[in-house]
């Protein structure tokens, strides 16, 4: 039988982007993906145009939660270049509730709102270029500097 993985780093990641934190009390819900590039896990989505269908959150849509990580989509789909994220037309599970990991694209606190940085594709706690948010009742629930991976909560905490 093939060996998968003989070695193994002295620190496991604490999570990844995506990756429901726990469960205390979380909800998700399945969409279908419109849009033709995708959603990363960890992406913020918002309504669609069609019944049941999300797509990437833009400026002033209506935010519905966030992509749920799910080792079950395949790795890149046939023709396609997005990698860790569901592919269009896939159904897909996103958070509307809960505790979440993601990496930090800056210095956050515990209590910051978080927004999520759509060029570099991290969660920051700050406005500017190319980034989207405050989302509602969301807010770190961890510490960490540019790169760490980081826990948030959305609609468990208040700041």
């Amino acid at each position: 039988m093939a060996t998968l993985q003989t070695t193994y780093g002295g620190t496991p990641p604490k999570g990844l982007k995506g990756q429901i934190a726990n469960e205390e009390s979380c909800n998700k819900i399945s969409r279908s993906v419109e849009n033709a590039a995708g959603i990363k896990f960890g992406q913020p989505v918002q309504r669609g145009a069609g019944d049941h269908g999300v797509v990437p959150f833009a400026a002033g849509g209506k935010f519905m939660g966030f992509a749920v990580l799910n080792p079950a989509v395949p790795p890149v789909s046939p023709g396609a270049t997005l990698v860790d994220g569901y592919p269009q037309f896939f159904t897909g599970a996103f958070m509307t509730r809960g505790q979440m990991y993601h990496v930090a694209g800056g210095t956050v606190a515990d209590g910051d709102p978080v927004y999520y940085d759509t060029v570099n594709d991290r969660v920051v706690a700050a406005a500017g270029t190319g980034i989207v948010g405050p989302f509602p009742e969301t807010f770190f629930d961890t510490s960490g500097a540019a790169g760490a991976v980081v826990e948030f909560s959305t609609k468990n905490r208040s700041a």
